[in-house]
């Protein structure tokens, strides 16, 4: 039915022509954002950040900007630093262990992801278990799609279409780890943060025809 509508995409060029990158989206509705680009490929988060302290463990989490347009999708960035002999716990642990975890709650959010760095075994013998963790601080990208609001207003996405009014948000979000030594193991930490975030008035994508 979308046959003849274009779909979006980029691709990331070098100077010297080669192609370093490229993405397709397969939804008209969504578009790729310019910041997304920057953040993942020169580090640059647009100054839209938060420092989560955890003691022995220090994250600064960044959304690639600090305002948008409904239906972009935004880069995320997460810079994880660990004390010297103390390590966290990566996925998958057996119950009762908290792996690393970030994870952004709010109507204006649709699909994310995070593409952590894989776990090393670790041999932890006063557990006598080996199991996978972060030892060394890291950073880890990712993206998040920014929701339109629902076209037709019916009752029960009244509340949800409210927030997709053009304004100023504060994006929520939890980082869940576990961290231990050799000595200490501590108990399973949850850390909320928010960021803000401004969402411009959009051009709303076209109704469907019957």
């Amino acid at each position: 039915m979308m046959y003849g509508m274009a779909w979006p995409g980029n691709y990331l060029l070098a100077p010297d022509g080669v192609v370093l990158d490229k993405k397709f989206l397969r939804n008209y509705e969504h578009r790729a954002s310019a910041s997304e680009v920057v953040l993942r490929y020169f580090g640059r988060d647009g100054g839209n950040s938060v420092e989560i302290d955890a003691g022995v463990v220090q994250a600064v989490f960044a959304l690639s900007t600090d305002r948008c347009f409904p239906g972009q999708e935004l880069g995320l960035a997460l810079d994880l630093k660990i004390e010297p002999g103390w390590h966290v716990y990566g996925s998958p642990v057996p119950a009762g262990y908290q792996p690393l975890e970030l994870k952004l709650a709010s109507p204006l959010i649709g699909e994310q992801s995070l593409e952590l760095p894989m776990a090393v075994p670790m041999e932890l013998k006063a557990l006598g278990e080996t199991l996978p963790v972060y030892a060394k601080g890291f950073r880890a990208t990712g993206r998040v799609f920014i929701k339109w609001s629902p076209p037709a207003p019916a009752p029960f996405l009244l509340a949800l279409a409210e927030m997709m009014n053009p304004g100023a948000y504060q994006v929520e979000g939890t980082l869940r780890c576990q961290a231990c030594s050799n000595e200490i193991c501590e108990p399973p930490r949850v850390l909320r943060f928010s960021l803000p975030l401004t969402i411009e008035a959009g051009i709303p994508p076209a109704p469907a025809k019957a």
